[in-house]
């Protein structure tokens, strides 16, 4: 599978930069890779220290100013490049395409994704986010500024998050947080990137576990509150009232400050005495 994707990279109408990035692989990953050459940019840790930081490794390399990110198992359509970045511009925080889910196996297409957001084009992010609450559109499926998955990309996971399962949650706000900065999205009409249905995936896995889909879940639903916080944040402009409560904060902190030192200063007197 993972031939499969970087090929479907290296195959793209529109030539882009091919980043490979193996965190303690135990299979022949490192044999794959260097089956390409030149063509591809390989990097090695041997220790794993979850999917987000594996993706912060390849992003920081990354010499382009947007960024597509790919699971090993999942590959894109040939022109899905040329016809996001058609759509690309200023105001527009990402540009994103539809996808299939296909059983590897069979090759049998098991459901479309992401079909009946909007026509071709580009669009308000409250269409986008209007998908995005309900559910999770994955960043697979999109391009981003490589500047905004800095930002929003919460490695050490979601803030103030109680619930935790395998690194999910920061996928799912890194393209929400981004549409707070931006007023527009892109997106193309066609099913140009493919996901693979398969034993062992994440997502296929929680889903034959009650439990484990029930922390799946929990996951994204801390992500989707840090969200509505931020919301707020920007819209309801709390950032003022932050600020004076930044100021109570600091002015409580000079008067501790002085007490603190009068107390000792005072203390000091008496035993000299």
């Amino acid at each position: 599978m993972l031939r499969r994707c970087v090929e479907s990279a290296l195959s793209q109408t529109q030539v882009c930069e091919v980043v490979v990035v193996d965190h303690g692989s135990s299979d022949d990953t490192p044999a794959v890779a260097a089956s390409f050459g030149n063509r591809i940019k390989y990097l090695r840790r041997d220790v794993d220290y979850g999917v987000h930081f594996c993706w912060l490794d390849g992003v920081l390399s990354a010499k382009g100013e947007f960024v597509h990110i790919n699971f090993d198992d999942d590959f894109m359509h040939p022109s899905f490049i040329e016809k996001c970045m058609a759509l690309a511009a200023p105001d527009v925080a990402f540009v994103m395409s539809g996808a299939v889910v296909r059983d590897e196996v069979s090759g049998r297409t098991l459901s479309h994704l992401f079909a009946d957001i909007a026509p071709t084009g580009v669009h308000p992010v409250s269409r986008f986010m209007r998908h995005q609450i309900r559910g999770l559109i994955s960043p697979c499926a999109l391009i981003i500024r490589k500047k905004d998955i800095l930002d929003f990309l919460f490695v050490g996971g979601v803030p103030f998050a109680r619930y935790e399962y395998r690194g999910v949650g920061p996928d799912w706000l890194m393209s929400a947080m981004a549409t707070l900065r931006y007023p527009k999205f892109g997106y193309v009409n066609e099913a140009l990137v493919v996901f693979s249905s398969h034993e062992g995936s994440i997502t296929i896995d929680a889903q034959k576990d009650a439990v484990r889909h029930r922390a799946l879940n929990l996951a994204y639903q801390q992500a989707r509150k840090f969200y509505a916080v931020s919301y707020l944040m920007s819209r309801l402009r709390l950032d003022f009232l932050a600020y004076f409560f930044l100021k109570f904060l600091q002015q409580s902190a000079r008067l501790q400050s002085k007490f603190h030192r009068l107390f000792a200063s005072k203390s000091t007197f008496k035993s000299y005495e």
